[in-house]
């Protein structure tokens, strides 16, 4: 039985990957930055699924806690999905403190790095997959959102590295590239029916679990639009 480790499982994205992997017969090692995520992901969890269910806890920003993720989780790991992210947005470069980019550097690049540097040694094991999330603003890049772009631009970057190193392996590695995701707190300032172009969680989920089976086995390197029906 294969297993997947999934970061910010406790998020509105996490929380919907997680149970497709686990209706789909995957174990799940499941992480979650405190307690209070694992309240909240063990509530969206089937009672029927939770065997197969597994949690570590703590801070992907700081060294060792990805390590320790990986070393909790049951062997064979099949796949890495990274969903830890964040958004600060609104500001022109002008007006946006250093410490708005410090903290999206942290957020999503810093995570994405040490999840990509303590995974990359347990997939060469089984020739597994690497899943990680940037954002539409990363390729078309718009105003106020100087600090966002440029940190899931270097998600794409580190990501499209881990797939070179990761090719003689039989690693994969790919990044997912959503606009507007239909999450309960997206749809929460959503007007007008404007949400009816976005992408549902449960495509977004389909995604990802086809670049981690045997389906996406050809694919690494890929950095795959996710839009819906909002235009490029």
């Amino acid at each position: 039985m294969p297993t997947v480790v999934i970061t910010g499982a406790s998020g509105n994205t996490g929380r919907s990957v997680t149970v497709y992997f686990l209706e789909r017969g995957w174990r799940v090692q499941a992480h979650c930055r405190d307690e209070a995520g694992v309240t909240l992901l063990q509530q969206h969890v089937p009672m029927g699924l939770r065997q197969r269910l597994g949690i570590s806890v703590g801070d992907l920003s700081l060294p060792g806690v990805a390590e320790h993720c990986l070393a909790a989780a049951p062997a064979p790991v099949q796949a890495v999905v990274h969903l830890v992210g964040g958004i600060r947005a609104g500001t022109a470069i002008e007006e946006t403190e250093p410490e708005d980019l410090e903290q999206m550097l942290r957020v999503n690049v810093w995570t994405t790095f040490l999840v990509l540097r303590a995974a990359l040694p347990v997939l060469r094991q089984t020739g597994g997959a690497l899943v990680t999330v940037a954002a539409k603003a990363a390729l078309h890049p718009e105003g106020g959102k100087a600090a966002y772009a440029a940190a899931k631009a270097a998600v794409i970057a580190l990501t499209q590295v881990a797939a070179e190193e990761g090719r003689p392996y039989g690693v994969r590695a790919n990044v997912l590239v959503p606009s507007i995701l239909r999450t309960p707190a997206n749809l929460a300032w959503a007007r007008e029916g404007e949400e009816r172009a976005w992408v549902p969680v449960e495509d977004f989920a389909a995604a990802i679990y086809t670049l981690c089976s045997e389906a996406g086995r050809a694919i690494s390197g890929a950095v795959i639009p996710l839009y819906g029906g909002i235009p490029a």
